[in-house]
């Protein structure tokens, strides 16, 4: 009884980081809100998807064409903070732009989910 306790235990404290599964530094949404003005939003889902709803100020450049824009990334004077609406498009996209030389890179921990569930402030361009 007590491996079975601890391997629903193990299960359920996994799976909260299920979504995001790189190696960058996280940035709550709490810090990003506080200090926006410091950050670079790169929203790396479908362009539908960010007309439905986005951060305020983000960029949205979808996870499969981010090393079409490597250059404009590289050459941003502050911290570039990466999301999707779960982080596996994310995680994609931090990895190419990190081989790519790109290096001061977050993630915002929960990404579009967490956000949402959140009730923080959404722009919407539909």
């Amino acid at each position: 009884m007590k491996k079975l306790l601890l391997f629903i235990t193990m299960l359920f404290s996994t799976s909260v980081f299920a979504g995001y599964s790189g190696t960058n530094k996280l940035i709550t949404s709490a810090e990003l809100l506080k200090n926006q003005q410091d950050y670079v939003v790169l929203d790396v889902r479908s362009a539908d998807e960010f007309a439905e709803g986005h951060i305020a100020g983000a960029i949205n450049i979808p996870h499969y064409a981010v090393l079409d824009e490597v250059e404009r990334l590289k050459a941003l004077d502050k911290p570039l903070v990466v999301h999707c609406r779960s982080g596996a498009r994310a995680t994609k996209a931090e990895n190419m732009l990190m081989k790519n030389g790109v290096t001061n890179i977050l993630h915002l921990q929960g990404d579009m989910l967490d956000w949402v569930d959140k009730g923080l402030p959404l722009t919407v361009t539909k």
